[in-house]
């Protein structure tokens, strides 16, 4: 996209030293990677993934009477 380190830093509000350390060691704040996000347009991909996937459940009540009981664990005694 063509942005410097500093002009990527001003636009998403990312401190310069924050924005190098997440280049060179790939660790960065949620919130700091999400702010990148917004500057360099993944942000719907990113809410897109995260989406939970539709689940056979429709209330707690389904959850807990489609439980299976835990079954017998069964070892050689010595």
């Amino acid at each position: 996209m063509g942005f410097t380190q500093q002009g990527l830093s001003s636009r998403s509000g990312v401190s310069l030293p924050s924005l190098r350390k997440f280049e060179q060691s790939g660790r960065i704040s949620l919130e700091s990677f999400t702010k990148l996000l917004m500057v360099l347009g993944g942000l719907e991909d990113m809410v897109t993934a995260l989406k939970p996937k539709q689940t056979k459940f429709n209330s707690i009540d389904e959850v807990l009477a489609d439980q299976e009981p835990p079954k017998r664990k069964r070892g050689w005694r010595s």
